[in-house]
């Protein structure tokens, strides 16, 4: 006879999941919200989903600080929809929060993307902005 090791049924890989909506102001500002995580799997949802609210407003506001992780894939969705933006000509600029801070230290050393630490902030940036453009 054979002794065997009870086996344990292995638990699924945990899946990262995020949760995003968007809030509008008076003056077709979009401010689209992200919760939980964005990793390679869910990264390209961010990109759709804040790119799914240009076409009804002038400025875009991405608020990340609700972010408990952001990977590498997570910078490359933000950088699509800087270009998105560049090319559609809509103001746009990220809050960040501690995950999205420790990912831009990584990835964007030189600061090329706009970001602000509050959505109050980010509101008096594009206002900022628009009122130089």
């Amino acid at each position: 006879m054979t002794d065997t090791l009870p086996t344990r049924p292995l638990s699924p890989p945990k899946r990262h999941a995020a949760r995003f909506d968007t809030r509008w102001t008076m003056s077709s500002v979009a401010i689209v919200s992200a919760y939980g995580d964005i990793d390679a799997t869910n990264a390209s949802t961010l990109t759709d989903y804040a790119l799914g609210n240009t076409a009804r407003c002038r400025k875009l506001i991405l608020d990340l600080t609700g972010l408990k992780f952001i990977g590498t894939e997570g910078f490359s969705a933000l950088h699509r929809v800087s270009v998105r933006c560049a090319h559609a000509e809509i103001g746009w600029v990220v809050v960040r929060g501690a995950a999205v801070s420790r990912l831009l230290r990584l990835c964007d050393p030189h600061g090329s993307l706009p970001t602000v630490d509050t959505v109050d902030a980010a509101l008096a940036n594009l206002q900022d902005h628009c009122a130089g453009v």
